[in-house]
């Protein structure tokens, strides 16, 4: 009976951080030619084309790389664990990076955003102070953002396991006993 070459968790760390590094390149690549956040509405198509190639053809790979790792054997729940994973360093990348464009490369985009909302909140409520303003405001973006961090975490670990899973069912393969 042959036994499995490679951890699991031992893979999924190694490729998560190369994982890590192709998004940070899609990540500056998009910013150097579009100087922003995000890319322009005209470029929506084609970024999100090149994000489902890297995600579906990262997944892929890595499950591939493990089944090559253990002599060709592949067990459905070990695709669904490099998915799962997978999706938790996307959540995580994807956090650095917006800490990171948010922090040092545009300092004024969170207070931007802090302004629009109080601008928003002083011509639906004029009689409230700007201090229970601020208040209001900095306590409905942390609710945001942890809501949104929630969403991003279960978005991202639902669909890369979907990836994960789909790729795994199509090169599964039982031990011989």
């Amino acid at each position: 009976m042959k036994t499995n070459k490679t951890s699991i968790y031992k893979h999924i760390l190694k490729y998560g951080v190369i994982y890590g590094f192709l998004w940070a390149i899609k990540y500056l690549t998009t910013y150097l030619i579009f100087n922003s956040l995000s890319a322009p509405k005209q470029w929506n198509t084609e970024s999100i084309i090149i994000e489902l190639f890297l995600n579906i053809g990262w997944i892929t790979y890595t499950i591939y790389q493990f089944k090559k790792n253990n002599d060709g054997y592949l067990k459905f729940l070990d695709a669904f664990k490099i998915g799962f994973f997978l999706g938790i360093f996307s959540f995580i990348y994807n956090e650095i990076w917006y800490l990171f464009y948010a922090n040092i490369i545009n300092p004024e985009y969170l207070n931007s955003i802090l302004e629009k909302r109080k601008e928003n909140i002083m011509l639906k409520n004029p009689e409230l102070s700007a201090k229970e303003i601020d208040q209001i405001t900095s306590a409905a973006y942390t609710k945001l953002k942890f809501k949104t961090n929630v969403l991003s975490v279960l978005f991202l670990i639902i669909y890369n396991s979907i990836i994960a899973s789909i790729a795994g069912a199509i090169m599964h393969k039982k031990k011989k006993m």
